[in-house]
């Protein structure tokens, strides 16, 4: 039997790009859930032939009892009688001898704090995989290895957002830019340090920003002060975070998904005023922070300078099109 060992990133995120996560829920994990008197040789033969699994979650009765790490698992059967002491015995057995002390986090935390508390784990235990428990109490096992490496993900999105904002800003100088690069652009920077579930700028229709059609955006022909929260966000020109709009008697799931919990709207001000906002949701209970609240105040700066832009070439190739009867 081999001892498997800790996969390379690509093996679990093919491509090589590590998507953002708004909590330990959106990681890859493993549903591998046994019974903890079920033999530690079926245990043993799945995660050998499952190198990606980080070990089993045990249960008796549909209540976990404990967890067996993968490799404490096969370094424990490697040594001397390992395998003629536990391998045709009860996998309970295999969890009493390793002693290990199973974390469970809820699906919803954040990766910062989810690092935070499995690294205050003894100097014994803290690499071994935590439990990630749901809403709905299912359990999964995350490996440690992916959590690190998210959250060094989450790290580089940040020192790199300076260079990002950079380009934006150089993009929007240019008059001979597509505005519907740059607007991908933004939403692209903007995601990698202000993860959501979903994101849409709610945007008031009037002839110049309506010739700009992108899937990021969604045209209201109603004012958006009919919508409370909205009027809000545009009136006080801040951003509104709610951490669970299903407490929050005012909220309208207009353009939202249905299981949207955590929320927060970005004014856009054009020079004429508000023109519309930025809504982010998230379908887990993982409220915005307030640095996400000032990083998506700076992202909504810069769609008030693209739509400006935009609304200004379009006023000018109307003009163009009306003196010369151009079609």
């Amino acid at each position: 039997m081999r001892i498997s060992q800790v996969p390379h990133y690509f093996n679990i995120f093919p491509t090589g790009n590590i998507p953002v996560p708004v909590c330990i829920g959106d990681l890859p994990m493993s549903d591998y859930i046994v019974s903890d008197n079920v033999m530690t040789d079926e245990v043993a033969d799945y995660l050998d032939a499952n190198p990606l699994v980080p070990g089993a979650i045990l249960i008796r009765d549909n209540h976990l009892t404990g967890m067996i790490p993968r490799g404490k698992m096969f370094e424990r059967l490697g040594r001397r009688y390992g395998v003629e002491l536990f391998l045709r015995k009860p996998i309970c057995e295999m969890r009493n001898e390793l002693k290990v002390e199973a974390l469970t986090l809820k699906g919803h935390l954040s990766i910062n704090l989810a690092v935070k508390l499995a690294l205050s784990r003894s100097q014994e235990q803290i690499y071994d995989p935590v439990i990630v428990e749901f809403e709905n109490g299912e359990m999964r096992l995350l490996d440690i290895y992916l959590l690190l490496l998210s959250q060094s993900q989450l790290s580089n999105n940040l020192s790199g957002i300076v260079s990002s904002l950079n380009t934006i800003e150089m993009m929007l100088a240019n008059d001979r830019a597509n505005s519907i690069n740059i607007l991908d652009l933004i939403m692209e920077s903007l995601a990698k340090v202000v993860p959501a579930h979903h994101a849409r700028l709610v945007i008031q229709h009037h002839e110049g920003i309506s010739m700009l059609h992108s899937n990021h955006i969604m045209y209201h022909i109603e004012p958006l002060e009919l919508n409370s929260i909205y009027r809000s966000v545009l009136e006080m020109k801040q951003p509104i975070t709610l951490e669970d709009v299903n407490l929050v008697p005012a909220w309208i799931n207009l353009d939202t998904p249905r299981n949207t919990r955590s929320w927060i709207g970005a004014p856009i001000m054009d020079q004429t005023g508000a023109i519309g906002l930025i809504s982010l949701s998230r379908n887990t209970f993982s409220p915005f922070t307030p640095h996400e609240k000032e990083i998506s105040l700076v992202f909504s700066r810069y769609l008030g300078k693209l739509f400006e832009n935009h609304t200004r070439q379009m006023e000018k190739r109307l003009a163009f099109q009306r003196k010369y009867q151009v079609q």
